[in-house]
């Protein structure tokens, strides 16, 4: 079975190493993958590097109809059985080829995140009669894109959970935070991995710290914060400096490998409104590192509160810094999340039972 991946995007995120991860454990199952995404690109980048196979072009438009011949081409040329798709906006460019060229090839999408508003177009997009199956990260996502799919196409639906592939883990930055940022060795070190979106809120973090340090009384504290910067960076800038935190908390920007920092957190914070199902979560269960989060989307399908972790309600950050102060204080609890962590992640959240479970959905796709 030969699968063409479709990835638009031009950045790196979840989405872009959840699609890494999950080849390897795709190749062990027989199947040949190929990735398609744009020179110049995160992606392109990453697979010249490690010799992973991709075919990559300038980057076109959506609905460009040179994309769409290429496409037709590279289909031909690899004798490609499956597209499957990772990005909304390859969704765009697999319609416009199917209505150029009418190619008989079974086809997947993977929706990932949770969408606030669905255009007209996007019903019309999603709908389109020639996507075979449909793979949904979480139950929550599941919920959530049904409300733009017809009740045929609701049928498509099927759920797997993203996992990670533990070999890559196992790194550890250079960056030493404490010696750095020249913090005392009993500082206990809150970690955030959050691009500056509406979506991750880290209104809420830094309230939460704010929280912490003055009416909670915790000095001793201070959040490390991983992301890559956006126009809401200097609103969060202010905040911070009007709130009198600049020495509780520091926001980094992008950091390659940002998972090779978890190993240096006490404990790895989520204040998100929105959520699929991030991939974070699982390297933080891996690093042996205890997490509080908010209940966003697909969040309390991993993280069982008082089991394997906390939770607290979203925008809530009064309740977000009580839980952290309480694995400040206690280290039975964070053993207990440690503990509970790892079996989650090995029992559920693994590339290969995610490898698994899509190859699964590919051939329900061939069949149709």
């Amino acid at each position: 079975m030969k699968i063409l991946h479709l990835s638009h995007a031009m950045v790196w995120g979840g989405n872009e190493q959840q699609l890494i991860d999950l080849i390897p454990e795709l190749e062990n199952l027989n199947t040949d993958n190929i990735i398609f995404c744009f020179e110049e690109s995160a992606m392109n980048k990453y697979c010249l590097k490690n010799k992973i196979k991709q075919i990559s072009i300038p980057k076109k438009s959506t609905y460009s109809v040179s994309l769409a011949i290429k496409l037709n081409k590279i289909i031909g040329d690899y004798s490609i059985d499956i597209i499957h798709m990772h990005t909304s906006n390859s969704v765009g460019s697999f319609l416009l080829f199917q209505l150029i060229f009418n190619k008989k090839i079974s086809s997947v999408f993977s929706k990932k995140g949770i969408s606030d508003s669905s255009s007209f177009l996007s019903k019309i997009k999603y709908n389109f009669k020639r996507i075979d199956q449909f793979i949904c990260v979480s139950k929550a996502v599941q919920e959530n894109f049904s409300n733009v799919l017809s009740t045929q196409n609701r049928l498509k639906l099927n759920l797997v959970y993203d996992g990670i592939n533990l070999n890559r883990l196992n790194s550890n930055s250079s960056y030493i935070i404490k010696k750095e940022l020249k913090l005392d060795d009993n500082v206990f070190i809150i970690g955030s991995i959050a691009n500056h979106s509406k979506a991750k809120d880290l209104n809420t973090l830094i309230k939460a710290i704010y929280e912490l340090t003055n009416n909670l009384k915790e000095k001793n504290i201070f959040c490390f914060q991983i992301g890559g910067h956006s126009s809401l960076t200097k609103n969060y800038n202010t905040d911070i400096e009007k709130l009198n935190l600049k020495k509780y908390i520091k926001l980094v920007g992008h950091k390659k490998n940002a998972s090779s920092y978890l190993s240096q957190f006490n404990c790895l914070c989520f204040s998100s409104v929105r959520e699929g199902l991030p991939l974070t979560i699982l390297e933080g269960f891996h690093a042996k590192i205890p997490i509080v989060s908010t209940k966003a989307g697909g969040i309390p399908e991993v993280i069982s509160d008082g089991e394997n972790g906390s939770l607290v309600d979203l925008h809530d950050y009064k309740m977000l810094a009580q839980k952290i102060k309480k694995l400040i204080y206690s280290k039975e609890l964070r053993e207990k999340f440690i503990k509970n962590g790892k079996k989650t992640l090995e029992n559920k959240f693994t590339n290969r039972i995610c490898a698994i479970d899509t190859l699964y959905v590919y051939k329900k796709a061939i069949k149709n």
